[in-house]
């Protein structure tokens, strides 16, 4: 084989280049970024809409069926999925396999955007969704103690500025909590008495709670930017609104609604050994490394630990990284045990020196491996370690089948340089098919 026959001819060159493999491979292993599972670009875009207190026969009609016929309009579309549910519809848009998500997406809002006009006016805009594996949570921590609701949402917003300052860190999303909202709760008899509408009252607080741009005053050389603050500080100042003038006579909201400072409908729940909890689910961007970003996570909890009450607990219930820890560890377990195994038997049958030769094999063929995957952007994921871990089973087969059938040509009688250029020319390509 003639890379075999140059290989052996210039010996030197060939010890440079292992040594550059080596240490390159090194480097590369270390900053291969680690993920649970391969970033999986599916083309399924998601488009639902709100339309409150409908009924599924007429969101169908409303609005379902005019938005089916835009995006049946684009060509690349493999499927169209929609139902109708109270108050909601939700269309699954499904391109063909290879499809650039992106430009799906974009497709799609197009379309959305051109029906948007023949949809009802109090229903609410579309939302385009993609679906993206790598937005999924890579942990998930419990804030859990004997404390309200309100005051663990406190801790949780303050430890989630604390994380997003992470280099790598997508999202953090806070559930189980609650938040503060300005209720006004109108009476329909008083509205029939003052002949006011509902859209009435809305117009009156959006128009008070806003901030006015006034212009620019010059002064001599300068010139300042003016503005009228206007909006609320104090939510009980939506009570002197005046919604409309009826008979000369100004009519308050505090006249027609009674306003509270209270807490928005709870839509999620989170509870952890019988106790009160709001839960914190981490999400990475795709390419980033899982190990370093979970790391630097704990670092900050452990901190944060230090300066919360004893009856405070952080708990971390979700943790992708210990399983890419774990398989990590699995594949320099079977790298030094194949290396182990491959010494010790081919030194009772061909010697130190095969079996050195065919130990070093197994980490120079890893690390050229790692190389190749830095350079494609590729991550240590579940796949590709499943897969090197099978194709080191192979590399040790074949070594062993190529020493041997050197050592069988140095018996006969043949130099070493021949014996390994026949031995290995003989079985090259048996071998390289098979694997």
């Amino acid at each position: 084989m003639k890379l075999t026959n140059i290989s052996i001819d210039n010996r030197t060159s060939v010890f440079i280049i292992v040594v550059i493999i080596i240490l390159m491979g090194l480097v590369a292993y270390r900053n291969l970024p680690r993920e649970a599972s391969p970033d999986i670009s599916i083309p399924l875009v998601i488009v639902s809409t709100a339309y409150f207190g409908v009924a599924p026969e007429d969101i169908e009609t409303l609005v379902t069926q005019k938005i089916e016929k835009e995006i049946n309009a684009i060509g690349e579309v493999k499927e169209i999925t929609s139902s109708s549910f109270e108050g909601y519809s939700m269309i699954r848009v499904e391109f063909e396999s290879g499809y650039d998500i992106n430009e799906a997406v974009q497709k799609v809002r197009d379309k959305v955007n051109k029906a948007e006009p023949d949809l009802p006016p109090d229903a609410e805009k579309p939302e385009i969704i993609e679906i993206n594996f790598s937005e999924f949570p890579i942990l998930t921590i419990n804030i859990s103690g004997p404390y309200s609701l309100l005051k663990l949402k406190d801790l949780g917003e303050d430890l989630k500025d604390e994380i997003e300052k992470i280099e790598g860190i997508l999202d953090v999303k806070i559930k189980g909590g609650i938040e503060r909202e300005v209720k006004v709760d109108v009476d329909i008899n008083k509205l029939n008495h003052y002949n006011i509408r509902f859209n009435d009252i809305i117009s009156s607080i959006i128009d008070e709670n806003k901030t006015i741009p006034g212009g620019t005053i010059d002064v001599n050389n300068s010139s300042f930017m003016v503005r009228v603050p206007g909006e609320f500080i104090d939510p009980y100042l939506i009570e002197d609104i005046i919604v409309k003038l009826n008979d000369g006579e100004p009519v308050y909201v505090k006249d027609i609604a009674n306003v509270s400072y209270g807490f928005k409908d709870r839509k999620t729940y989170a509870r952890l050994n019988g106790e009160n909890s709001v839960t914190m689910e981490i999400s990475k961007r795709a390419g980033e490394n899982i190990i370093d970003i979970a790391d630097k996570v704990k670092k900050i909890l452990a901190e944060k630990e230090k300066e919360l009450p004893a009856e405070l607990s952080l708990y971390i219930t979700t943790d992708q990284s210990k399983n890419i820890k774990q398989m990590v560890h699995e594949l320099e377990n079977n790298i030094f045990s194949g290396l182990l195994l491959v010494i010790v038997v081919l030194f009772f049958f061909l010697g130190i020196r095969n079996a050195f030769f065919v130990a070093i094999a197994v980490p120079l063929s890893m690390l050229m491996s790692f190389l190749i995957l830095e350079a494609m952007n590729v991550t240590m994921n579940m796949v590709v370690l499943f897969a090197l871990i099978l194709a080191l089973g192979m590399l040790v087969d074949n070594a062993i089948v190529i020493i041997e059938n050197v050592y069988k040509f140095l018996e006969e009688g043949n130099s070493l340089k021949d014996a390994a250029k026949l031995g290995t020319a003989e079985v090259s390509w048996p071998v390289f098919t098979s694997t």
